[in-house]
């Protein structure tokens, strides 16, 4: 019965070992930063995303940040982040409203050399504790509030407790 118990504990302190271990170390903790610059300009007579936006990360309920400048996009424009697709080994899942909170996240209109951050967090919990899971998602841009055309689909990590 002693023995019972001392495997019981020893495998106690084994779990919450790795799970102490990953968390400071960082084995799952991929390239994905909790914030990122997005860049509004034109291109080919159009105001779009300039390609690329660095990779978002985070753990559960973290906060991460987009900092959006209008550099020479002559009329003000709105900005959305949503869309979220799991990165699985077909291909992408279907779109999943609970990675980030709000979802989606928008901009306030951001006239030619202005700026805005929108926050959101991290609201998906990922089990895995040694690899993250990506999602990628869409930032679109539009003259009109709530823009949902004229996107770029890069990528955000959500790290392993």
């Amino acid at each position: 019965m002693k023995r019972i118990a001392i495997a019981v504990v020893v495998v106690g302190v084994v779990v919450v070992g790795l799970f102490t271990a990953q968390r400071f170390v960082g084995f799952g903790k991929g390239d994905g930063k909790p914030e990122t610059d997005v860049q509004l300009t034109i291109q080919s007579g159009v105001c779009k995303v300039k390609d690329p936006v660095d990779r978002l990360g985070g753990y559960y309920r973290n906060k991460i940040k987009w900092n959006v400048t209008n550099v020479d996009c002559d009329t003000p424009q709105y900005v959305a982040f949503l869309e979220y697709r799991e990165r699985i080994s077909s291909g992408f899942g279907p779109p999943d409203n609970a990675v980030v909170d709000p979802d989606p996240a928008y901009s306030k209109q951001i006239a030619r050399g202005g700026s805005d951050t929108v926050d959101a967090k991290i609201d998906k919990f990922n089990w895995d504790s040694f690899n993250d899971k990506t999602y990628k998602y869409k930032i679109c841009v539009g003259p009109n509030p709530n823009p949902s055309t004229n996107c770029l689909d890069p990528d955000v990590d959500v790290w392993p407790f």
